[in-house]
């Protein structure tokens, strides 16, 4: 493939944000008296900008017209371009992700001291290198599963990558609803529901004793998170793998609950008396992603 025009998406580093941008007085402070909890922040700082000044020189040196946004700045989808690159981990992927179509997607890791980057094929050792495979067709994009979210009835515009939780707006509260899947329904009381594609499988949901998924695979699962049955209750929806061909429907018997999609920075209100469907999503994620990227987290 060859590249014409690139769109990078950035992440800015906490230490810009909070030092740089909004001098918050206890990060500084913070970072003066050397605590513990703010220590690596300047290093994942200089770390970052210099993977992403380096990118854009690799780009710019190769002809290839290059433009860069701050992630928070995306709010449409990305068309008229040949390649994104998301430039952080894979928080940045996946904000990146929610605004992707047809193009492809190349996450870079910009800070190996403070991110694991598993979305990322790329980072500051292999940035050239990559784009020539991806120039030379040397790797295929991969057609990544991607999860739709029916709300009363209206689609939300973010296709789910690595889960959706569903659960009462307070991480203290009581989740409420009715989950049904096929000809199946149940009252259940829990800590909520995950629900992911293969790509989320080792995060939240393995963490949950989740079922690790190969990245490519096309089926998806749910796990209900601390199941509360009374002594005489017995529920048989608990957790499952799912066909591209099946959807989970929920109704909510909170007054108060919340959707959370891909992490915390996305959520909608979950209400008394309202049914969310989730289904398998038409529009894949295509992206540059190591087929074999999950294997690290399969049980032995």
């Amino acid at each position: 493939m060859k590249l014409r025009k690139v769109l990078i998406v950035y992440k800015k580093s906490t230490f810009q944000i909070q030092a740089v941008e909004r001098r918050e007085s206890r990060f500084i402070r913070l970072l003066e008296e050397g605590h513990d909890s703010v220590t690596r922040v300047k290093v994942a700082h200089a770390e970052h900008y210099d993977v992403l000044d380096t990118l854009k020189s690799i780009l710019t040196d190769r002809g290839i017209e290059v433009k860069a946004l701050a992630r928070a700045d995306l709010n449409r989808t990305v068309k008229n371009v040949d390649l994104v690159i998301s430039v952080g981990g894979d928080g940045t992927f996946l904000d990146a992700s929610h605004f992707l179509d047809v193009v492809p997607l190349l996450g870079v890791n910009s800070s190996k001291s403070s991110s694991f980057g598993h979305f990322c094929l790329a980072n500051e050792t292999n940035l050239a290198a990559t784009l020539d495979q991806i120039e030379n067709d040397q790797i295929e994009p991969l057609k990544l599963l991607r999860l739709e979210l029916e709300l009363n009835g209206e689609l939300l515009p973010e296709l789910v990558l690595n889960e959706v939780l569903i659960c009462h707006s307070n991480p203290a509260g009581t989740s409420r609803y009715f989950l049904q899947i096929d000809q199946s329904r149940e009252e259940q009381r829990s800590g909520g529901i995950w629900i992911g594609p293969p790509g989320g499988s080792t995060g939240a949901i393995k963490a949950a004793a989740g079922t690790v998924l190969p990245i490519a695979e096309r089926n998806f699962q749910y796990i209900v998170r601390e199941p509360g049955p009374r002594p005489y209750e017995s529920w048989s929806l608990l957790r499952g793998l799912l066909s591209e061909d099946t959807e989970i429907k929920i109704t909510s018997q909170m007054r108060t609950g919340s959707l959370y999609i891909d992490g915390q920075h996305i959520d909608y209100g979950f209400g008394l008396g309202d049914e969310l469907t989730v289904r398998v999503s038409k529009k894949n994620l295509i992206s540059y992603v190591a087929p074999d990227v999950n294997d690290i987290f399969q049980k032995k």
